[in-house]
């Protein structure tokens, strides 16, 4: 972590999604600010950093992410994960609920963000329960919420139940212009899954997860929105009949969008019989057919963000046999190489498309100020470098519940401006 002054990158390509450019610029880091000097304009005393070969993008926006605060900080604490987010690049995490107790009161919801805010790390947007607690029913007190700028909500771990709940909560935070981040999984489908249903279930002996539990309750979801005026967004899309299902919602005119992970766009569920449990999580890894539709669909436009589920876990709860193992792997380190990979690789996808889904649109979900480079008041950036290979060993996450460990991966954070400071 360094804390100089001016900083003067020198020739690296800026990718700006907010105002859709894609050059090469120089900039300068002035006071905590985001500049773009004039030619030759190099103030004396600032550091010269030659950038050549790197790309400079906004700080990113990871709206789904657990930091197991309150209540589980064996897993990871809100320090461990906002320096994990720094290091990935990742300057805004969303704050998923579901956390001991749940994040389903203002108070509590208060008292997060000024915690946050005093460890001058990462920035974080927690997003509060819809129902009480979580676990389906009464609604929270939504109006509360959106009193202290939050706007996204969600009973992650969860379907929002039962539908007169579902649909009362569309209808209230329609008023305000929120979104309700749906967990899609019809529960009495998925009851007792573990992995994907099919061939890898049943020669690990395992009780499968069908790919319908997932969209079944992302059709009953779009079908209930209808007439609120809401915003729905169905987070950690696994199936590609959900996409669709998100598709042909907005085509009619609904405000839905989606977004997916990247263990899913990059690992199919054959991997599972050499990773066991670091590699299980909910929805669970999918075919090989299904992970190739994934990333066709996102290069066809039809998901507009990625977001990692980071979900920490102990040791002690994921060293141990695959069916009794939590659900969740890590993500917030290895979340902007693995997506740029797989997307800008496979996928086809300019870099420019690709730090779009991890930037401007899930800032755009959250609702929260869209990340501009060129913005005046802009104090985010992050530099990468797309051709450094190295090896992930586990970061700043206090746990290592991830398939990518040990894996070779191409594309490093080699330095991230987050609100005024910068961090190596």
């Amino acid at each position: 972590m360094i804390f100089l002054t001016d900083i003067y990158l020198s020739g690296p390509r800026v990718l700006n999604p907010a105002r859709g450019t894609d050059s090469v610029a120089d900039i300068l880091i002035r006071d905590g600010k985001v500049v773009f000097p004039a030619a030759g304009d190099v103030p004396q005393g600032c550091e010269m950093m030659d950038c050549m070969g790197l790309w400079a993008m906004p700080g990113l926006v990871d709206m789904h992410v657990h930091l197991r605060t309150p209540g589980n900080t064996g897993a990871e604490t809100l320090e461990s994960g906002l320096r994990a987010a720094l290091a990935g690049g990742v300057t805004t995490v969303g704050l998923m609920p579901n956390t001991n107790p749940p994040i389903d009161n203002p108070e509590l919801a208060g008292k997060l963000m000024r915690t946050v805010e005093n460890l001058k790390l990462a920035a974080a947007v927690p997003v509060p329960c819809v129902t009480v607690g979580g676990a389906g029913g009464p609604l929270t007190d939504l109006e509360a919420f959106a009193s202290l700028g939050l706007k996204a909500f969600s009973d992650d771990g969860h379907p929002v139940m039962p539908d007169r709940s579902f649909r009362a909560a569309c209808e209230r935070i329609a008023a305000f212009g929120g979104v309700l981040v749906e967990h899609p999984e019809n529960t009495a489908l998925a009851a007792g899954g573990v992995v994907n249903l099919g061939p890898v279930s049943v020669a690990l002996g395992v009780p499968g997860l069908s790919e319908e539990s997932e969209w079944s309750d992302a059709a009953r979801c779009v079908a209930l929105l209808e007439g609120t005026g809401a915003r729905l967004h169905l987070t950690h899309l696994s199936s590609p009949e959900s996409v669709r299902i998100a598709s042909q919602a907005a085509a009619k005119g609904l405000s839905v969008t989606c977004d997916v992970t990247p263990h899913h766009l990059a690992l199919s569920h054959d991997i599972l019989q050499a990773l066991g449990s670091a590699a299980k999580m909910n929805p669970p890894l999918r075919s090989e057919e299904s992970r190739r539709e994934l990333v066709s669909m996102c290069a066809h436009g039809l998901v507009g963000v990625v977001a990692s589920d980071h979900a920490p876990h102990t040791r002690e709860s994921k060293d141990i046999p695959l069916q009794s193992a939590a659900f969740g792997v890590t993500g917030l380190e290895t979340l902007l190489p693995v997506t740029m990979g797989v997307l800008s690789g496979e996928g086809g996808m300019s870099p420019l498309a690709v730090v779009a889904m991890l930037s401007t649109a899930p800032a755009s979900v959250l609702g929260i100020e869209i990340p501009d480079l060129r913005s005046e008041t802009c104090d985010s950036l992050v530099l990468f470098d797309p051709g450094e290979e190295w090896v992930f060993q586990g970061g700043y996450s206090l746990s290592r519940n991830t398939p990518f460990l040990g894996t070779r991966l191409t594309g490093r954070v080699v330095m991230t401006l987050c609100r005024g400071r910068v961090f190596q």
